[in-house]
């Protein structure tokens, strides 16, 4: 009975350890943090798993090393350009962090880049890359293990930047 007992409340602690404790975190499904409206602009579409990953790829031109990815098309009533949301989650923080900066470095450093203006904010404590390019504003930031780009038009971009911070 007693071992019964011992057994049984094991059991429960690590469920509730597993349940509690960063995996559960860095297995949230990325498709999860796109609503289906942010204020007047609405998800037209919704890119996640092995799809998602082969365009955030693409994207860069090479292979990044993340686990996940997810991307968002939102659209507006009379906007000529929707706004994208890409996120992709590292493995650990200091990776997602070590990706947003060589990201933004690239970006500035490389003569032929479309992007310009830099500039590095602070909020709520959280490095955001700020940067004018090719009609849009882009935002790159990190929370965690997760590597966020925004790209919108100018106008809506500091909206859209603090719905996902």
């Amino acid at each position: 009975m007693k071992r019964t007992i011992k057994l049984g409340l094991s059991l429960l602690l690590s469920l509730l350890l597993f349940a509690c404790g960063p995996k559960a975190e860095e297995q949230q499904d990325l498709g999860s943090l796109f609503p289906e409206s942010i204020g007047e602009w609405r998800q037209i579409q919704l890119i996640t798993g092995t799809e998602a990953l082969e365009k955030i790829n693409s994207l860069h031109g090479k292979n990044i090393t993340v686990e996940a990815g997810a991307i968002g098309s939102y659209q507006a009533a009379g906007k000529r350009r929707p706004a994208m949301v890409w996120i992709s989650r590292s493995k650990t923080s200091a990776l997602a962090r070590e990706q947003a900066e060589v990201m933004a470095d690239k970006m500035v450093s490389n003569l032929r880049s479309p992007f310009h203006e830099p500039e590095t904010l602070s909020i709520n404590k959280i490095k955001v890359y700020k940067f004018l390019g090719m009609g849009q504003v882009h935002y790159i930031f990190c929370r965690k293990q997760l590597v966020y780009w925004i790209s919108s038009l100018p106008a809506d971009g500091e909206k859209l930047l603090l719905y996902f911070l």
